[in-house]
């Protein structure tokens, strides 16, 4: 009997989220029969969020678990905890579309990533001579990211400047820019398959998913150091500007849900959050 109930729920949420979502909706609302029965799902990832967004009916979390950037060698590894894109959804006449909180984030909330070997691609001594010669980067979204078709392919556009933190930089050191940004097309990596699944009521968990974007171009530097006068030596570090060879991977855990669960706000790690610490990957130029 308690199984019956939590499938009724689950039919009910697949239809509410199809009025949304549309088509993605319409597969929720197949699947939600066979969600595992479970008495609770722990606190989603971003749900206060969505839970903050005016007239949200429909969320969408995307919890990074690990990933690389890659370019040329150069490479950055992202730990759990490091990146999660979350957000409202709305229907349109072309599908579901990110309806992100106004906070100036537009939906993804990262933290500065330690690069490993800092400044010279060779971690020093002393926490690489306490901090001066340490570099973080950070990936900060200069528009909402965007679906290449059904929300269910999560194949998504991710438009970019990523900030490099050093103390000799400044705070305007940027790869890319509003004008220029770096485009991540994040394509399912398992095409045609449909991830794992679990869930209870209102809120469905993916898990697992693989995605991967290659091939994009990164500008040069700008705005580093006084008058950018440091743009050249944060071009050799990072190998920008680049127009191939450039990838990144990326395995997360995906949430569609209502608003109303419990979970975290994802600004509240980011003031004093320093991100993962890279012990391996970059090492020299």
């Amino acid at each position: 009997m308690q199984n019956s109930v939590k499938s009724s729920r689950a039919k009910r949420f697949g239809v509410r989220v199809a009025v949304v979502a549309g088509s993605a909706g319409t597969v929720l609302a197949l699947a939600a029969p066979m969600v595992s029965a479970q008495e609770a799902l722990p606190p989603i990832p971003g749900a206060a969020v969505c839970n903050d967004t005016v007239g949200a009916q429909v969320c969408l979390t995307v919890d990074v678990l690990n990933g690389t950037f890659d370019n040329n060698g150069f490479n950055l590894p992202i730990k759990a905890g490091d990146m999660i894109i979350t957000s409202a959804l709305d229907e349109t006449a072309d599908g579901a579309v990110f309806t992100p909180r106004a906070d100036g984030h537009n939906g993804l909330y990262a933290k500065p990533m330690t690069v490993p070997g800092g400044v010279l691609g060779i971690d020093l001594p002393f926490n690489n001579l306490f901090g001066l010669a340490g570099v973080t980067a950070e990936v900060k979204a200069v528009a909402a990211p965007s679906f290449n078709g059904d929300l269910m392919d999560f194949d998504i556009s991710l438009p970019v400047k990523m900030k490099i933190n050093n103390a000799f930089l400044g705070s305007n050191c940027y790869l890319g820019s509003e004008t220029e940004p770096v485009n991540f097309r994040l394509k399912n990596a398992n095409p045609g398959e449909s991830p794992e699944f679990e869930g209870i009521d209102t809120a469905v968990k993916f898990l697992g998913i693989e995605n991967v974007a290659e091939d994009f171009a990164i500008p040069k530097a700008s705005g580093c150091g006084p008058f950018g006068v440091l743009n050249p030596i944060v071009n050799w570090r990072a190998k920008t500007p680049a127009t191939a060879g450039t990838s990144l991977t990326t395995t997360s855990d995906a949430y569609i849900f209502t608003p109303g669960f419990e979970g975290s706000d994802p600004l509240e790690d980011l003031g004093g959050g320093t991100g993962s610490l890279g012990s391996s990957g970059s090492s020299g130029s």
